[in-house]
């Protein structure tokens, strides 16, 4: 591409980011909640499927909560992005320590079960975040882009 040309704007998808985020994670999230639950039901016994239930559920969460802090820190002032990214950090971290100690104390609960839940729900959770991030982008080719001969196609990077 010539040094003259500047590349095409980009623009937003239809829809705010975080929404877009939420609808491609959470909906995807639970299903797998559900499954998880349902497949430890199915090995072990009923506790460990409502273990990996709750699990399931603290993931989702816990990870819905981080995205829609992130997006309301990162819509802040710039200064304090970085601090308030690392205290929402720090605060989820502390929250679901807490929550996974008292979670730990009750009897019927099957750790191994919540902890497997949690994993799943909070990956299928990150990879809706990342398709519907990707997904509310878009390349928009204006006329400054094209080479002003309709049979070729505009250059792409």
């Amino acid at each position: 591409m010539p040094a003259s040309r500047r590349p095409g704007p980009r623009r937003r998808a239809a829809g705010s980011v975080r929404r877009r985020m939420v609808t491609f994670s959470l909906l995807p999230a639970l299903v797998v909640t559900l499954v998880v639950g349902v497949v430890a039901w199915g090995v072990r016994d009923e506790w460990a499927g409502l273990s990996a239930l709750v699990g399931g559920v603290l993931g989702v969460g816990i990870f819905l909560a981080g995205l829609i802090g992130i997006t309301g820190v990162l819509a802040g002032p710039a200064y304090a992005s970085m601090a308030g990214a690392f205290a929402l950090l720090a605060l989820q971290i502390v929250v679901g320590f807490a929550i996974l100690y008292l979670l730990s104390r009750i009897s019927w609960v099957d750790m191994l079960s919540l902890g497997l839940g949690f994993l799943a729900a909070g990956l299928a959770f990150q990879v809706g975040v990342v398709a519907g991030y990707a997904g509310s982008r878009q390349l928009v080719f204006g006329d400054a882009v094209t080479s002003g001969d309709d049979s070729v196609p505009p250059e792409v990077r």
